[in-house]
């Protein structure tokens, strides 16, 4: 019997621990993919004398901050592509914290200049 209570122990808590490694890669692949949209949404931005270059932060360091600062130019739609960033950093905020998410403290620097070379926004970092 007590053999039975404890295999009944350890399946459920093995279950319960297999159910969130799964929610977590899931959520991750949620991440993923939205930041993968983001940066090919970036990547069909085209600057020209009337469209100018922006940088913006993306994504949620566990330390604080962002990952990576990303170019595009005002040929696409910066309200849908904003929010989807800001969407992006929220969840990978969240995932941290729920998952105890850790990385280095290193502070990515944004671009300190941005050129319009060939047609395409790229940032220079000094």
């Amino acid at each position: 019997m007590k053999m039975f209570l404890f295999t009944l122990i350890f399946l459920v808590n093995y279950c319960d621990d297999s159910v969130d490694i799964m929610t977590q890669e899931a959520e991750k692949v949620v991440i993923d993919n939205l930041k993968i949209e983001i940066k090919n949404l970036a990547d069909t931005s085209v600057c020209s004398d009337e469209n100018k270059c922006f940088y913006v932060g993306i994504g949620s360091k566990p330390c604080g901050g962002f990952w990576e600062y990303i170019t595009y130019s005002d040929s696409i739609d910066i309200v849908s592509f904003l929010a989807k960033i800001e969407t992006l950093n929220e969840l990978e905020k969240t995932y941290n914290e729920k998952h105890m998410i850790q990385s280095d403290c290193y502070m990515a620097m944004p671009p300190s200049t941005l050129e319009c070379i060939d047609g395409k926004c790229v940032g220079t970092f000094q």
